[in-house]
């Protein structure tokens, strides 16, 4: 497995445009929305503004302040797309959490059913939302300085740990963190425990059906992988920048 094809400037070759101010969300779609976390002064003290004391809370366990920065954007950015498919405010959105910390939102939105997921790592966040059943998405920088080896040995199946060993150093890093967001999209999906194995074999790419959900790949930039998994009848994603 190797990166996705990316163009010159270091985008994905398949684009992200800016999303729409009032999505429509149809059944058995899933929107995803990109957004990055190093803002600008002005803009991350209004997303500060919008987070409830609990958000607050956790921001304030970050130990680096760019950590915290980037917590508090990546939720105030969860709320500011709630809020376009709510039609509520974002600051008045009332959220609470599973107990393995799936997010959900209370009183459940009108009309019912509306199901969302937040992943953040580095600069990226990315929130999924679909209508039809339940969604994960995760995303994950690829490290250079973790042992993606050691790493695929001890949290993946042996047959995908072999072949991530057989792979130049960059391609295998790369195969590594794009199998771990398969498994942490799907878990997150299922709310279930993150899997070591997915299915019987060790596919090489996405679209994969595990159970209930389709797994799809989502290109972007260097240096990061990110899957988002939803009920298998759902279309492949629709993918939006968060402007």
């Amino acid at each position: 497995m190797s990166p996705p094809e990316q163009d010159g400037a270091g985008q994905p070759s398949e684009q992200w445009p800016v999303g729409p101010a009032e999505p429509t969300l149809a059944d058995r779609e899933v929107h995803v929305w990109r957004t990055r976390l190093d803002l600008p002064e002005p803009l991350a003290r209004r997303y500060a503004d919008l987070l409830d004391p609990e958000e607050r809370t956790r921001a304030g366990r970050c130990r680096l302040p760019v950590e915290r920065a980037r917590f508090t954007a990546a939720h105030g950015a969860l709320r500011t797309v709630l809020a376009r498919y709510t039609g509520r405010a974002p600051a008045d959105l009332r959220l609470h959490r599973t107990a393995r910390g799936r997010p959900c939102l209370t009183p459940a939105p009108e009309p019912a059913g509306l199901d969302f997921n937040l992943s953040h790592s580095g600069g990226l966040a990315l929130i999924a939302v679909t209508r039809t059943g339940t969604v994960g998405v995760d995303l994950e920088e690829v490290r250079t300085d973790l042992d993606h080896r050691a790493m695929a040995a001890r949290f993946l199946g042996p047959a995908e740990a072999r072949l991530i060993a057989g792979l130049p150093p960059a391609a295998g890093r790369y195969a590594f963190f794009a199998r771990w967001t398969w498994r942490e999209a799907f878990a997150k999906a299922a709310d279930v425990p993150v899997p070591r194995r997915l299915g019987s074999g060790a596919p090489d790419t996405l679209p994969i059906t595990v159970g209930r959900w389709k797994l799809n790949n989502l290109p972007l930039d260097n240096g990061y992988c990110a899957t988002v998994a939803a009920t298998a009848s759902c279309a492949p994603p629709l993918r939006w920048t968060l402007n």
